[in-house]
């Protein structure tokens, strides 16, 4: 069995027009290499689009992609993601789902207990069950969560897929110590594989007692933090071996070069800050290539806005 993880795609999520066709094709590429790889199915973890109705022309060339999906037979399930929510309950991933693009695999019920039973999507070509909780904003899916019945979860016989949009408490990285999380122990045990979003990092850790716990962090970067932390985005493909191995591979996706520059002003001259922004580029040619340039710092003298940054 081989399968591909995505997650945070957020088509539509730059305003900069240089820059808002960058998740589109992202997800273009990242499509393709799936095809190429021949993977069985593909999951995406929440937060496919940026808002839960995006923009036309970006649905348009997504759509197009999702159908050359369907029409190869190749499977896409999803959950919902804290952008993809919409409190009127409206979102763009049911039109999709409606027209036959791909399958929605947070699917339960609540018994009179107020207990939420969740239930299995099997993929037809490899038997995987797949489930899972979406997010909403403001952490409102921790609920679900409170109120999972995990018991028929975990005897659930075969190979298993967990798929959340939340960060694990445990786990949360370096810098985003104070982000609301749900602790591991509210999800259930002996699943082969947790397909995680929401935390644009990348991550990956067998846990005993559980399985396989990865984020693949977004498709494509949202913002100028991180752009410089991580450059570019990815997603894993998965392969489960006859006797149940599993391991991920993370795949990057190229669509922009990504070079940064930083520069100290503390106590200098906007002439001496030009200096230094200019000789950290050199005799370089840049193609397809997004510079940052961050500049910190209190200047000895002058106005920031006597330093050359349009030069």
């Amino acid at each position: 069995m081989r399968f591909a993880h995505f997650a945070d795609i957020h088509i539509g999520s730059w305003a900069d027009d240089r820059l808002a066709e960058a998740s589109t094709k992202a997800f273009t590429k990242a499509i393709d290499a799936c095809i190429e790889k021949a993977v069985d199915f593909i999951l995406i973890s929440g937060d496919f689009f940026n808002t839960s109705l995006p923009s036309i022309d970006r649905l348009k060339e997504v759509t197009s992609k999702l159908k050359e999906l369907a029409d190869r037979g190749l499977p896409v399930y999803v959950i919902p993601g804290s952008h993809d929510f919409s409190p009127t309950g409206r979102t763009m991933l049911d039109v999709l789902e409606n027209a036959g693009l791909f399958t929605n695999v947070m699917r339960g019920s609540t018994n009179d207990d107020g207990k939420i039973q969740l239930r299995f999507t099997i993929d037809k070509k490899t038997g995987a069950k797949i489930t899972g909780i979406g997010g909403k904003k403001g952490m409102l899916d921790k609920h679900y969560y409170e109120h999972l019945l995990l018991d028929s979860l975990e005897k659930e016989p075969g190979f298993r897929v967990f798929m959340f949009h939340t960060a694990i408490e445990e786990f949360k990285p370096a810098g985003l110590d104070q982000m609301d999380a749900v602790p591991l122990a509210m999800f259930p045990k002996g699943f082969g594989y947790y397909a995680g979003g929401h935390i644009h990092r990348v991550f990956e850790r067998k846990v005993d007692g559980y399985g396989l716990i990865t984020f693949p962090g977004p498709l494509f970067p949202n913002s100028f933090d991180e752009l410089e932390l991580i450059g570019n985005g990815g997603f894993y493909i998965v392969e489960v071996s006859g006797r149940g191995e599993v391991n991920a591979k993370y795949h990057p996706v190229i669509v922009h070069n990504v070079f940064a520059i930083s520069v100290d002003a503390e106590k200098k001259t906007p002439d001496e800050v030009t200096e230094e922004l200019m000789a950290s580029i050199g005799q370089k040619e840049f193609f397809n290539t997004i510079v940052l340039v961050r500049v910190a710092g209190k200047l000895r003298s002058g106005k920031t806005s006597d330093i050359g940054f349009r030069q």
